[in-house]
């Protein structure tokens, strides 16, 4: 089982306001990417690689008032968690990552993935497997990645680049062998480094990355959803 960092997620309240907060933190704009009629949402997105890119993710606001764009399941991300979206009206945040599989029905097996269903989404003339819990929530609240498998070539490849690359994923944790053993038992273990916190203090993920304006880290938001 080799898993492959795939993507990391930015969330926010509407996708121009997340545009427009990316823009303020890495000093680029993020190109417009396109809507997923069976989750409700859109995105915009960037590569940072020729296999991995950058996702700012949205509820689109058609899916609320469009009779024919509603959905009749939970939305991914956690998007339809009310405190999550009263954050996101403040200020986007890091969500979470997401790693590429080439066998998803084997890795569901494993470990946390357990928790979670393989369902496929489709959009235009791209198709892709995603596994997530029933609900739509984070897995380990974000610290741990979704996983998907693609069907097609890896979008990234057809992705503007703005000169941004991953510099690394870092998770801080008051509890490292917790997550280590996570990690380890899914197979995704040598993607991150793991960082201890003293036991008072609330996990987050940071993402390291090399943009026009030099290394910028983007975390998550500390506490529970």
């Amino acid at each position: 089982m080799k898993l492959k960092t795939d993507h990391i997620v930015v969330a926010a309240d509407s996708l121009q306001q997340g545009i427009d907060y990316i823009k303020q933190q890495l000093g680029v704009e993020v190109p417009m990417g396109g809507i997923h009629p069976s989750m409700g949402t859109h995105n915009a997105l960037m590569q940072l690689a020729d296999d991995l890119f950058f996702e700012i993710i949205a509820i689109n606001p058609d899916s609320l008032s469009n009779s024919d764009l509603q959905i009749d399941q939970p939305r991914w991300f956690s998007l339809d968690n009310p405190l999550l979206q009263q954050q996101l009206k403040r200020q986007p945040q890091l969500l979470t990552w997401v790693v590429n599989s080439d066998n998803i029905q084997q890795d569901i097996s494993q470990g946390i993935y357990r928790q979670t269903n393989s369902r496929l989404v489709e959009r235009n003339n791209l198709s892709w497997d995603f596994a997530m819990p029933d609900d739509g929530g984070l897995i380990a609240e974000g610290l741990i990645p979704y996983v998907l498998q693609w069907h097609n070539s890896h979008p990234a490849a057809n992705m503007l680049n703005r000169g941004c690359c991953l510099k690394q994923i870092v998770i801080h944790h008051p509890h490292p062998q917790w997550i280590e053993k996570l990690l380890t038992e899914i197979g995704a273990i040598e993607l991150v480094r793991i960082k201890p916190l003293n036991k008072n203090q609330s996990g987050y993920l940071a993402v390291e990355l090399n943009t026009p304006k030099g290394v910028v880290v983007l975390e998550t938001m500390r506490g529970a959803l």
